[in-house]
């Protein structure tokens, strides 16, 4: 007679599944990562004064406010390499004042704003001032500017860039 062999059926198995390895992998690429990271330095802090939030209530601003600062605009151009090309100033909203060059020299950049200070300080009247900014000057020539025109007395300096479309 044949004789059935019969097939034993192997029991289920859960495959093994080395954890510990992993984590102890994982744990080393953890303190890898937090080893080599390198974070970019930190920009040096510029104090400067955005513009007042207006509106509100329902009364009508006055037309004439005789409070209102001055508004001056210093158009900075760049050369390709990021230094500064030219400067020209011009009193905003005076249509009679005509710009003036004040050439690539921030010693004459800052007599200007002098003599605008010592005006502006006999007739009882604070400045603003815009600094328009090419996109290619390289940022300490920003902040040298700026910190021109606070040691001078402007507390009120917004640096923007040339193009309107960027502010």
């Amino acid at each position: 007679m044949l004789s059935h062999k019969r097939k034993k059926i192997p029991e289920h198995v859960d495959p093994d599944l080395p954890i510990v390895p992993m984590l102890d992998m994982t744990f080393q690429l953890l303190a890898f990562f937090i080893m080599t990271f390198k974070p970019a330095p930190t920009e040096g802090q510029i104090a400067l004064a955005l513009p007042k939030e207006e509106g509100g209530g329902i009364s009508s601003p006055s037309p004439i406010d005789e409070n209102k600062p001055l508004e001056y605009i210093v158009r900075v151009e760049a050369t390709e390499d990021g230094r500064i090309a030219g400067m020209t100033l011009m009193e905003k909203d005076n249509a009679a004042a005509l710009p003036q060059d004040l050439k690539a020299d921030v010693q004459n950049f800052s007599d200007r704003l002098s003599q605008i200070s010592r005006q502006l300080a006999q007739q009882g009247k604070t400045g603003k001032l815009t600094l328009e900014i090419d996109d290619k000057l390289v940022q300490a020539y920003v902040v040298q500017l700026v910190d021109q025109a606070i040691r001078i007395g402007f507390s009120d300096i917004s640096p923007v860039p040339i193009d309107p479309k960027k502010r």
